[in-house]
């Protein structure tokens, strides 16, 4: 019997030691170092760098075989006042770990490593939503939470933003990139339209292809620049962009003004996006809800949108066909590049999202499914 109870021991042992390497060498990334290899996922941490609920921020790099960079932002809501706030109506901390944080963020889509992704070869800088702030904050957001006792968020993401982005200069080599692009989803896109100057700016001057992809980041709101301002502190290289109710909009206008065709600016939604359309429902002065009406709502929003990006030097892919989660209502889906959807073509198009993005930075710009936003549902 000892000897048995000790074999049994040994053995546990054994497989608690295997666990135990599988969550220190594989599902945990080590952190970034000098000259990283190709190919291995990376984190970029310290305790300077604080989620939304005050938790340590941390993000992920992956040097690629060419010389190009994906900067890559993930979605995950905003806060903008006491009620989002107090309800916790985004991601306000990051997932303990590495792996599974990266796969939330990277679900099949151009982050990933599909034989059919044309990015799988390019260095990726990945940030995940977890501060509620478009990842352009740098100060905090006192509020009554639901027990009543005071509350703080801490907006910090353009904190951390700085110190990932400048350790990453430091550190892989990637400085000199010849092609970039700026993209996110949701509040992810959000992200990467008010970053993208800061981006090219600071960190790839130099680079001979700047591009930027806004996937599913549309929300009129009156009170943008005094959530910039008061609830955020962004830097005010961010805030004086705000000047209407459209963010996105304003930032299109302000990248194009600055440097002309020296960038390529992109826009996706589909037409009924059910999550935009509940968002703006709330901005509305409405609740936190969707509908059909409040999706066709969204619809005409998109629809009087278009002119302006057209206008203001963007190129757009609009579609349907996929359905708002398992709603059986007349809905669409929210973002399409963290998924295997981006590289189906839609809507009878010849060309998925990925090869229309692709197609862009190439030179060849083209608009589709445009015609969708007159589509009677």
């Amino acid at each position: 019997m000892k000897k048995a109870l000790k074999i049994i021991g040994i053995i546990l042992a054994v497989i608690l030691v295997i666990l135990l390497c599988v969550y220190l060498f594989v599902l945990q990334y080590p952190k970034l170092k000098k000259n990283p290899k190709e190919g291995k996922w990376y984190k970029i941490t310290n305790a300077d760098m604080l989620c939304a609920n005050g938790s340590q921020y941390k993000a992920f790099f992956k040097k690629g075989s060419e010389n190009k960079v994906l900067v890559y932002f993930a979605g995950g809501g905003s806060n903008i006042d006491e009620y989002t706030a107090r309800e916790g109506l985004f991601n306000d901390g990051v997932l303990t770990i590495d792996m599974m944080s990266n796969l939330t963020m990277n679900m099949g889509g151009i982050a990933t490593e599909s034989d059919n992704n044309p990015f799988k070869d390019w260095s990726v800088i990945a940030f995940p939503c977890a501060t509620g702030d478009f990842m352009s904050g740098t100060g905090e957001f006192h509020y009554t939470d639901k027990s009543g006792e005071e509350a703080v968020l801490y907006h910090h993401g353009y904190i951390n933003y700085t110190i990932i982005m400048q350790e990453i200069m430091e550190k892989a080599g990637i400085d000199n990139a010849d092609t970039v692009l700026v993209t996110g989803y949701s509040a992810g896109g959000f992200s990467a339209t008010l970053l993208a100057d800061d981006i090219f700016t600071n960190y790839f001057p130099d680079a001979s292809s700047k591009n930027l992809l806004i996937d599913a980041s549309l929300l009129e709101y009156e009170g943008w620049h005094n959530v910039l301002t008061d609830v955020w502190h962004c830097p005010s290289s961010i805030s004086d962009v705000s000047v209407t109710d459209n963010l996105t909009l304003d930032f299109i206008r302000h990248l194009k003004e600055k440097y002309g065709d020296g960038i390529t600016v992109l826009f996706d939604s589909s037409t009924r996006d059910g999550d935009l359309a509940k968002t703006q429902n709330y901005y509305n002065g409405g609740a936190f809800e969707v509908d059909e009406q409040i999706a066709d709502d969204y619809q005409e929003m998109l629809k009087r949108n278009i002119p302006e990006f057209k206008a203001a030097g963007a190129y757009l892919y609009i579609w349907d066909g996929l359905q708002y989660y398992d709603d059986p209502r007349n809905m669409t889906m929210h973002t399409i590049i963290a998924t295997p959807y981006v590289f189906i073509p839609l809507n009878d198009n010849d060309v998925s999202v990925a090869v229309w993005l692709a197609n862009a930075m190439n030179g060849e710009r083209e608009d589709y499914g445009l015609a969708l936003v007159d589509k009677a549902y």
